[in-house]
């Protein structure tokens, strides 16, 4: 069996839909979205999976919100089952059956009936396409050995960490293309072809907010323009500097980066007071830059 998956950038099937358990429990309920609360979560069909296990599975997402979406909340499922090493498992029934519809949002009793398949293990990593990283290095980045039960949040931390790597030197345009291929016995083996895409260079710190504030950092600012981009670098350079920024201020929100892509270049704004004004002027500056185009997945 093979299957074919797309990164593009930091989106990955790997990791949109989350194998810790909980992680969605604190979302913030979207405008026009509804959601589902997992009062409880019961599990038949299985075969080999024990009774520890399955209690685990469904604690996993008993007490989190959720959309109220069946297909998620079946990929979800399959995900918890992925991340105990039943890579090829089905969910082939779901029924979500509402307590209280009135309640916001909506406590539901999850009953799946699930096809867990074989326990898998890893056979092997192959990566083409690479320059910047041998296929050792990026195979050490993978938490995860030959041999091994076959994790799903493994190999996403292996995929999070190439994404790592590569924005550390100045690769912000990648793409992964992975492909699985689950054979008859019991064994996974990925193909993963990564396109860099063009290496970026430092171009300007723009730093907006007060005078003498803003001058001590722009004097701490050690990446120098011309030099390749660290994406990490701000991260460090805002934990390094914390004592400077004003209460409440965080990456997402204040600092954008303004690739230009014909030119190869990343400037950094880092905004110290919230300005509507200035994400305006930011957005316009981000110029020349096209999101890649899509791949089609093989038929």
């Amino acid at each position: 069996m093979r299957r074919i998956f797309v990164w593009i950038n930091v989106v990955s099937v790997f990791l949109s839909l989350p194998c810790r358990s909980g992680l969605a429990q604190n979302e913030n309920q979207s405008q026009g979205v509804r959601k589902v609360l997992i009062d409880s979560v019961v599990i038949s069909g299985t075969r080999a999976v024990d009774s520890a296990e399955l209690a685990e599975i469904a604690n996993s997402m008993s007490g989190s919100t959720f959309s109220d979406d069946a297909e998620e909340l079946g990929d979800r499922m399959r995900i918890q089952f992925q991340e105990h090493g039943y890579y090829a498992a089905e969910v082939q029934k779901l029924e979500i059956k509402v307590i209280d519809p009135l309640a916001s949002p909506k406590p539901v009793r999850l009953e799946a009936q699930v096809g867990e398949g074989p326990l898998c293990r890893l056979s092997g990593i192959d990566f083409t396409g690479n320059h910047a990283l041998s296929s050792q290095e990026l195979r050490a980045l993978f938490p995860i050995k030959t041999g091994d039960v076959v994790r799903r949040s493994r190999l996403a931390g292996g995929l999070m960490s190439m994404r790592t790597s590569l924005g550390s030197r100045g690769f912000l345009d990648y793409t992964f293309i992975v492909g699985d291929h689950l054979d008859s016995a019991s064994t996974v083996k990925l193909d993963i072809e990564v396109q860099e895409g063009p290496q970026y260079r430092m171009d300007k710190l723009e730093i907006t907010g007060g005078q003498e504030v803003a001058e001590k950092l722009q004097t701490r600012w050690e990446l120098a323009t011309g030099a390749i981009f660290d994406a990490s670098y701000v991260k460090t350079f805002l934990d390094n500097n914390g004592s400077l920024l004003p209460a409440g201020f965080n990456q997402s929100s204040g600092v954008a980066l303004l690739k230009d892509c014909s030119a190869e270049t990343v400037s950094v704004h880092i905004q110290l007071i919230d300005a509507p004004q200035h994400a305006a002027l930011d957005r316009a500056k981000q110029v020349n830059c096209r999101p890649p185009a899509e791949k089609k997945k093989p038929e």
